[in-house]
């Protein structure tokens, strides 16, 4: 690759693009508060700068604005309201706890206001830090403010220049997980007689739940570029790439028939290895559209992946000629397989050209609150300890709340660092904590033990700035991917910023203490202070799965009537399946992190998510072949089964959530209509066939689901799990 292009691809690169941004910024205060001869600006500054970039979340120019101005008129209360109280304990303590839930619960309306409130607890922490030097009312907020304008005039520039690469790198991230979970399902066509389907079913769950966030966190640029869900301008063609790369998520994450019976039939044939070539292309197809579209490259699909196909075809067809009758009903379900993989492969083919796909909706489903009444609802609607958002900031305001009484009780002088630890410490539960607690330790000691001799070598003003810059810049590089990292960083810059008010040495101790302190309070906020372990909501979720699936295959098998037809209503279906079996993925990972006696049969709890997730691929694949089906006995059929599938797993979700018998809740019909779904016709055609034997798929595994849910529901669950 040429240096052009390599440089091109690096400011593609979001990491280093967002570093340069903050190079700017940075840059932006230091020298004129060098060149002025302003040391006691230099902190302020950039803490304002600091603040600004955490509240900030991406959104369009217009969108930018108005965040823009509701930052700062939060960031100025904030700030204001601790220089005014400063002096008033009682008061100060009070007006912190109340702020702290206030700004907290700012974030049910969204996740940008998630992203202001954090900032605004920020700056006002940061405003305590300078608030025993601070000469008057307005200089230090004055100060803090300047830093936050300064990054956000920079910030809106930058964008303007380039409006659409947050689309670009989020659009790119969605297709490099698809290539991931193509990469990840080819290892289910090796041809062994002992293949064990269950930890690769794990694997793809977790590869799931990657993409379905990458794709959620793709909507969501989307909807920041559209008008209540519509699309318009430069964006509308990666709006079509996006539906592309849902529609194929839906193919790779179906599942056609039990593998395991495939690769013992096959193990002697050389299919199976076709199809794992085939997989292995299109992933490689995957890749090279990510890199197409982070560079904002015109994507060239390649050959190498319609030949593997074409081979793929001659091997079935070789199979077909022998004629042994044992093949019949395996071949059909390899049809079934090619066919899904053919229709992958026209899509990958059309992202070169999205627009010749026919899209029936080209609307995003867009949730987000619009007016002050929408907002408050949505306020309102956490005024419950069910929530979780309420409870976690009543933890917070609690932890940071007690933290100002220890730092009051014992007179310490730099003690606000407590505050700032445990704010960034102290998450929704204990999990993410827990990871946060240990970076956040390790991060310190080690920016202490490299800050401390970096004052030495480095004395002069000067070259302290430099160096404070690069800090800086690299907490930020560093942020997203590894915390411990960038808690290294910035514990550097924080020496150098205090270094330049003549106390550089001064804060190691004090630094390192109040990490420790603001460390425990934010683990002792999340074990004591209304906790909430998984295990405790493991059946909700469990619940939300199963109903999310139903509500999938409902839309699905109406499909069967009328015809395909991706409006907002089925993708919207589809998107809640998947999201639910990705955060059941996500919470049974968090349990496994907490304390031993919060935690559930774990065997039992990755059982559910396997089957949960063989759920979800077959009802997926009934979605990637929808078509009308003519033969009225066989969709009378499909109807009965499915009325039958759903009362089963109606049944399943009372029982999981404790409202249901442990009888056994079977219809007189239900084992007829078991039989006749695994019998079908040679006569029907291939369609009829598929959908047939998807539910009699799903019919195998109910009898295991309920037979797991009596174990697993709230009854159960406190027999096992303490009350917290």
């Amino acid at each position: 690759m040429s240096i052009l292009g390599q440089l091109r691809l690096l400011w593609a690169n979001k990491t280093f693009n967002y570093s340069v941004l903050m190079l700017f910024a940075l840059l932006g205060v230091v020298i004129p508060a060098w060149y002025l001869e302003q040391q006691t600006w230099v902190t302020p500054l950039i803490l304002g700068v600091i603040a600004a970039a955490l509240a900030e979340s991406d959104d369009s120019f217009t969108g930018r604005l108005k965040a823009l101005i509701i930052t700062m008129i939060c960031f100025a209360i904030a700030s204001f309201s601790i220089e005014l109280l400063f002096d008033t304990p009682w008061f100060f303590a009070a007006g912190l706890f109340v702020s702290t839930l206030g700004f907290v619960l700012l974030g049910a309306i969204g996740p940008r206001y998630t992203s202001i409130a954090f900032g605004s607890l920020l700056v006002a922490i940061y405003t305590m830090l300078g608030a025993s030097e601070s000469s008057d009312l307005w200089t230090q907020p004055t100060l803090l403010l300047g830093g936050a304008s300064w990054y956000y005039l920079v910030s809106l520039v930058w964008n303007s220049l380039w409006p659409l690469q947050p689309v670009q790198q989020s659009l790119s991230n969605v297709f490099n997980e698809l290539s991931l979970y193509l990469d990840a399902k080819r290892n289910l066509f090796h041809p062994t007689r002992n293949l064990i389907p269950q930890p690769h079913r794990l694997k793809e769950a977790s590869l799931n739940a990657c993409t379905v966030y990458a794709l959620n966190e793709c909507k969501t640029t989307l909807l920041n570029r559209s008008k209540r869900g519509h699309v318009d301008g430069p964006s509308d063609r990666f709006l079509q790439v996006y539906f592309i790369a849902q529609d194929i998520h839906e193919r790779v994450s179906s599942s056609h028939y039990r593998y395991q019976e495939l690769a013992s039939s096959f193990s002697h044939s050389d299919v199976l290895f076709r199809f794992k070539h085939l997989l292995e292309m299109q992933s490689i197809a995957c890749k090279n559209i990510a890199h197409a579209l982070k560079l904002g490259n015109k994507y060239s699909h390649s050959n190498d992946s319609l030949n593997a196909l074409v081979e793929l075809q001659d091997s079935i067809e070789y199979l077909e000629t022998q004629n042994r009758p044992e093949w019949k009903p395996l071949l059909v379900q390899i049809h079934y397989l090619f066919n899904n993989l053919a229709t992958v492969e026209k899509l990958l083919s059309n992202v070169s050209n999205p627009d010749i796909v026919n899209q029936d909706d080209n609307v995003l489903d867009d949730t987000n609150a619009h007016t002050p009444l929408a907002m408050w609802r949505k306020i309102k609607s956490s005024f419950t300890l069910d929530s979780l958002l309420l409870r976690h900031a009543i933890r917070l305001s609690c932890a940071l709340t007690l933290g100002y009484g220890i730092i009051q009780f014992f007179e310490l002088e730099r003690g606000y660092w407590i505050l700032l630890t445990t704010l960034f410490v102290c998450q929704p539960n204990y999990s993410a904590t827990r990871q946060k607690l240990t970076a956040r330790i390790a991060g310190t000691v080690v920016g202490l033990l490299v800050g401390v001799p970096l004052l030495t070598l480095f004395p002069s003003t000067e070259s302290q700035l430099v160096l404070l810059v690069i800090s800086g810049v690299m907490f930020f590089a560093f942020r997203l991917n590894n915390y411990g990292y960038a808690t290294g960083f910035i514990t550097v810059l924080v020496l150098l910023c205090f270094h330049q008010l003549g106390e550089g040495y001064a804060v190691v101790l004090p630094r390192l203490m109040d990490t420790l302190i603001g460390c425990a309070l934010a683990v002792c906020a999340v074990y004591f202070i209304l906790p909430d372990w998984e295990s405790k909501r493991l059946s909700k979720i469990m619940v939300s799965a199963l109903k999310t699936n139903r509500l999938y295959l409902l839309q699905i098998i109406g499909q069967y009537r009328v015809g395909k037809k991706d409006d907002l209503s089925y993708r919207i279906a589809r998107r809640d399946a998947h999201n639910a079996d990705a955060n059941l993925s996500k919470a049974i990972s968090n349990m496994l992190a907490e304390p031993d006696r919060y935690q559930l049969d774990t065997d039992e709890c990755f059982r559910f998510l396997t089957l949960n997730h063989a759920l979800l691929s077959y009802i997926s694949a009934l979605g990637a072949h929808r078509q009308r089906l003519d033969d009225e006995s066989i969709h009378l059929l499909v109807l009965e089964a499915h009325r039958s599938i759903n009362q089963h797993i109606e049944v399943i979700e009372e029982n999981l959530s404790g409202t249901g018998s442990d009888a056994t809740h079977t219809t007189v019909d239900q084992f007829d209509i078991h039989r006749r779904l695994s019998e079908w016709r040679d006569e029907d055609d291939r369609s009829a066939r598929m959908v047939l034997q998807q539910l009699h798929l799903i019919y195998r595994m109910l009898p295991e689901l309920q037979t797991l849910s009596t174990h697993l529901k709230p009854e159960a669950l406190s027999q096992t799990t303490p009350e917290s």
